[in-house]
């Protein structure tokens, strides 16, 4: 039987045409996906080459080594060479496609694989002395010219993979102070907002009060490895100069939208509800025992102004942190009563003084006196925004009276007046 030919450029394609995929893919990549559009020919006719490359590999060795039975050596590198093809092949199957970004190992095992099989079927071609004619020739040009390129591909690529890598989480997230588990659940590239990737994250951790915590986040991260971060006041104020050092360096992590979360993660506490109630239930009891009828008809927590809030919520987990509480960094063991205590959040009360009959005096100046008059502690530290509306000589008036607490002390501050005619 007349030995098979050996081709070095069937034998072979496999390598240039995953450079080219991995060219192609990258500009698709870094575009955001837009390049696809120009460029989604040349895309899926490598993808066809990488199809035709694999089925010429497996069909030219076993020709090869079916028409040189009796000899040895044919048929040993023969059977190496399937052996690297059927390993490369898996490969390509668990990391398809193939590319330097998502799996840039595999991508250089599988370029080896084949890189030896392409030596392997030069030192065959030179031993069955195939190597003479101008095609022959030609062939060993192109087989040494793809190796080399291949390793030039993969050590230019080794830069552009570090870059590509996804960022370690657990040990970002860790380094912050938070014992759970993070997921890497989805990354995509993002253009028009910014230049970088966007990571879809899943955060679970076992509280100490056997609340389970589950949060999915985003981190947004430029290609120049920066955390981006969407957090504002509306206000325009720089929350960071309202901060002292450690709360300031604490921040400037917090701040990033893979973290975010935690300026809200104290209200996931299972008795946050049931502490605000407390808080309002007893304000308004203190407030409707002053008169016979009741005045006061709704309560609701404000954060005015928002800054406050906010610095509030840092001085409290740094000082949770600083005890040793690290339940979701530090951020979720805060009380409704501290964000009051330190201005962070302020009880808005409505107050209808229709029905209050005053001698002498107002019906807002008649509460305040009343609310005066009661004992130290009977309200928690904070700022209660009582909103009083009566009317006067035919005009509808509704005026707002902060009355402050502090150590158990109460006073009020100016008054906000608003007048509608009727």
């Amino acid at each position: 039987m007349k030995p098979y030919k050996i081709n070095l450029f069937r034998l072979g394609l496999l390598l240039p045409t995953y450079l080219v995929f991995n060219v192609v893919y990258a500009i698709t990549y870094d575009s955001g996906g837009f390049a696809f559009i120009i460029l989604w020919p040349a895309f899926f006719f490598s993808l066809a080459l990488i199809f035709l490359g694999n089925i010429f590999i497996f069909r030219d060795i076993s020709k090869l080594k079916s028409s040189l039975e009796d000899n040895e050596f044919i048929q040993k590198t023969s059977t190496i060479q399937l052996v690297l093809a059927t390993i490369g092949f898996f490969m390509q199957i668990i990391g398809f496609p193939l590319n330097y970004i998502d799996n840039y190992p595999v991508l250089v095992c599988a370029s080896i694989m084949y890189s030896i099989i392409l030596l392997i079927g030069i030192y065959q071609t030179i031993k069955l002395g195939q190597g003479k004619d101008i095609l022959a020739i030609l062939g060993f040009v192109f087989a040494f010219m793809v190796i080399l390129y291949t390793c030039l591909g993969l050590i230019t690529a080794t830069s552009s993979s570090i870059k590509n890598t996804t960022p370690n989480f657990a040990e970002e997230f860790q380094s912050l102070g938070l014992k759970g588990k993070v997921e890497l659940v989805d990354k995509h590239r993002e253009i028009e907002m910014f230049n970088g990737t966007v990571y879809n994250l899943t955060y679970t951790e076992n509280l100490s009060d056997g609340t389970i915590l589950k949060k999915y986040t985003d981190a947004k991260i430029h290609k120049d490895g920066e955390h981006l971060s969407n957090f504002f006041l509306p206000s325009g104020t720089d929350l960071e100069t309202l901060l002292n050092d450690k709360e300031k360096a604490l921040f400037h992590t917090v701040k990033q939208d893979e973290f975010s979360f935690l300026l809200d993660v104290y209200k996931e506490r299972p008795n946050l509800q049931q502490e605000e109630d407390s808080i309002k239930n007893t304000t308004a009891d203190k407030i409707n025992k002053l008169f016979d009828t009741p005045i006061a008809s709704s309560f609701k927590f404000g954060k005015y102004p928002i800054e406050n809030y906010y610095v509030a919520i840092m001085a409290q987990a740094v000082s949770n942190r600083e005890k040793g509480d690290f339940d979701a960094a530090g951020f979720y063991n805060i009380t409704t009563k501290y964000l009051m205590k330190n201005k962070g959040l302020t009880l808005d009360i409505d107050c209808d003084l229709s029905n209050i009959k005053a001698e002498n005096a107002s019906p807002v100046e008649t509460l305040k006196e009343k609310i005066l008059s009661l004992p130290k502690n009977s309200f928690s530290d904070g700022i209660y925004n009582i909103s009083c509306s009566y009317d006067e000589n035919g005009i509808k008036k509704k005026v707002t009276c902060p009355f402050v607490v502090e150590d158990g002390v109460g006073h009020f501050e100016e008054d906000k007046l608003q007048e509608d005619k009727n």
